[in-house]
């Protein structure tokens, strides 16, 4: 996800056959198949919220390794479940989810954006669950505790993204090919943390995505630099464009101070429906392809930018089937 918010004849009849000795011998032992599954299994929920590390996750004690979705698909199935939007994750402890990559996108040679710090990969934990009437979204992201109340861009900040359109690419509506060339239009969650921890975000003025108070904008976008505040835009009037999005966030080191190792948890709601024309519908039974992205403050000594947030655009859509 993007924001402005990453490759002799004789000699050669002897090793040919040997080669097809070799198959031979491969499938009579149970050879595997020709190509590699990439459908995403789901991983159990934890019971304590993911430690702070910038390598990938371990082994768990009974030699389990959660999967991790390298430039593969990612796809799960939410869970049944009414969530309660208060930054303690312990409503998720039985429900499933998935382990994701998320890293910085490759700005492609002749796009002229800022240049990013640097930034290693990092796993995270999406958790979705739905009921009749709403979709909860828990992102659990470990990284230090970094939040300034009056510099969004020295504290961490997230997106959740989702598919209106179609054709619409997981870079904000663009695809690889052409990041500047927008192919349908996409719903954001974006999510600067302008209110403190155990604060509830979301809603804004009427006829708005925007949230004045703590910075949980409904948004959306074509393109990695059209992203505008539902009901705004340019050309696009929405009379419908409303903000019913709710989230609090919490850290599990916040009592320890700036810059103390930990996790991240962001804890989303929206109405299944909405009847914005800019976000997208979800309906039970259906399926919501998502994309994530994490705005780091320590990437560089004056925060995150714009280009440098990590993402989940190189694993393609994250499809998520709604009970």
């Amino acid at each position: 996800m993007n924001s402005l918010t990453k490759r002799t004849v004789p000699k050669l009849i002897v090793l040919l056959l040997a080669a097809s000795l070799l198959a031979v011998a491969g499938a009579a032992c149970g050879g595997g198949d020709d190509e590699a599954d990439t459908t995403a299994t789901t991983v159990p929920a934890a019971t304590d919220p993911p430690q702070a590390t910038d390598a990938l996750p371990t082994p768990s004690d009974d030699g389990d390794e959660p999967p991790v979705h390298e430039e593969d698909e990612v796809a799960f199935d939410a869970a049944s479940a009414t969530i309660t939007v208060d930054g303690d994750d312990s409503d998720w402890a039985g429900i499933e989810g998935a382990t994701v990559s998320l890293e910085q996108i490759e700005i492609p040679e002749g796009v002229d954006w800022d240049e990013p710090g640097a930034l290693e990969p990092i796993n995270v934990v999406l958790k979705v669950a739905s009921d009749t009437d709403n979709i909860y979204v828990l992102m659990e992201v470990p990284d230090d505790y970094d939040f300034v109340a009056d510099d969004a861009n020295l504290s961490a900040a997230l997106a959740v993204m989702f598919l209106i359109d179609p054709a619409a690419g997981p870079h904000m509506g663009a695809t690889d090919d052409d990041l500047e060339v927008g192919l349908g239009m996409v719903d954001i969650w974006h999510w600067e943390l302008g209110c403190a921890a155990g604060a509830l975000s979301g809603g804004g003025d009427p006829g708005s995505g925007d949230d004045p108070d703590c910075n949980f904008d409904d948004e959306f976008a074509t393109n990695p630099e059209e992203r505008e505040d539902d009901g705004g835009g340019d050309e696009i009037v929405n009379a419908a464009a409303e903000n019913s999005l709710s989230g609090v966030w919490a850290h599990t080191a916040s009592a320890s101070g700036a810059g103390a190792p930990g996790a991240w948890i962001f804890e989303m709601s929206r109405p299944l429906q909405t009847g914005d024309p800019q976000d997208a519908q979800l309906a039970s039974g259906g399926t919501a392809l998502m994309a994530l992205a994490y705005f780091d403050a320590d990437e560089t000594a004056t925060g995150w930018t714009d280009t440098g947030h990590l993402q989940s655009a190189e694993v393609g859509w994250i499809e998520v089937t709604l009970p």
